[in-house]
């Protein structure tokens, strides 16, 4: 499976490709055939995808809500970030959206063209009825990606603010 928009490419990892991607991204970027980012996962982020791989590995049904999408620039044919779903939508068909952008490829566009194609996705599958993500209260960038997408602020935390956008009916 492949989603397509105007200048990027999404694909989510099979197993295979994920495991690969943990172990260092080149060997990933050989594996789809991509130029190379030089990119690494920081460790928070190394640490929340090895937790999401082995959710892909015990719900192998279900892998792809909890794989990691990487998001290609078709000109350059290279990754240049990624998105994730944090597990499967639950009994109310809620499902949540993580992503991030390389820092070169910030400020763009592409991050809210990703997001926006893979919430298309998410919201057009059966048992999803309500996609949320959650932001840093500072992190203005991803709070006009979600609102580009079409998602509206419902909750506020001492550490973030929460957003969805529901199916329409």
């Amino acid at each position: 499976m492949e989603l397509s928009t105007e200048r990027l490419k999404i694909i989510p990892l099979t197993l295979h490709q994920f495991k690969l991607l943990l172990d260092g991204i080149g060997e990933m970027e050989k594996e789809l055939k991509l130029s190379t980012s030089n990119e690494c996962l920081d460790g928070d982020t190394q640490e929340a995808m090895e937790g999401l791989y082995q959710e892909a590995v015990k719900n192998r049904e279900k892998y792809i809500w909890y794989t990691n999408w990487q998001i290609i620039l078709k000109s350059e044919n290279k990754a240049i970030g990624s998105a994730c779903f944090m597990k499967c939508p639950d009994e109310n068909g809620e499902v949540e959206i993580g992503y991030g952008i390389n820092s070169t490829y910030q400020n763009n566009g592409y991050m809210t063209e990703a997001a926006r194609a893979i919430c298309e996705w998410a919201i057009s599958q059966l048992d999803v009825s309500l996609i949320i993500a959650e932001t840093e209260k500072d992190n203005i960038a991803s709070h006009k990606v979600l609102q580009k997408c079409g998602m509206e602020k419902y909750k506020e935390t001492g550490e973030g603010i929460w957003w969805r956008i529901k199916a329409v009916d």
